[in-house]
């Protein structure tokens, strides 16, 4: 992997923990249980896909990023305020992670069709359609 790619894929590491933070964040904060537990799986779906891209990148020779970006703490605030303030919670963790989902699938995709380390980010499209599709159909089914 060329270190330009190196620092691609560690965007994406970033992007993805800084992703699953704020699942496990949800999870701890809805109060659907059933909810809850499609959070932690998907939170737990998260950390594998980190955990491939950091074994690739080690593997290459390059230092993975371990840690989300600077911004996700500040991200983790916003969406704990909007959750607060929202007459229903849960609701709006699920339209947040849904919005998060498209753009990191979005991130994803537009690398697998502009690197030449496509393997690296392919293998973990069609996870993150799933996690997306997930939060999709949550949200539909709370807009009822």
């Amino acid at each position: 992997m060329e270190r330009s790619a190196v620092r691609v894929v560690n965007g994406l590491i970033r992007r993805v923990i800084a992703d699953r933070d704020l699942y496990l964040q949800a999870a701890r904060a809805v109060r659907e249980p059933g909810l809850r537990a499609i959070l932690d799986e998907s939170a737990t779906s998260l950390t594998a896909i980190a955990s491939d891209l950091q074994k690739e990148v080690n593997a290459t020779g390059g230092r993975a990023a371990t840690v989300g970006s600077a911004f996700s703490g500040v991200r983790r605030t916003m969406v704990e305020a909007s959750a607060r303030l929202s007459h229903d919670p849960d609701v709006t963790y699920i339209r947040t992670l849904e919005h998060m989902e498209r753009r990191l699938l979005d991130a994803f995709l537009k690398l697998e069709a502009s690197s030449r380390d496509r393997a690296t980010v392919g293998r973990h499209i069609a996870r993150l359609r799933l996690l997306h599709l997930d939060m999709v159909q949550l949200g539909g089914a709370a807009g009822r």
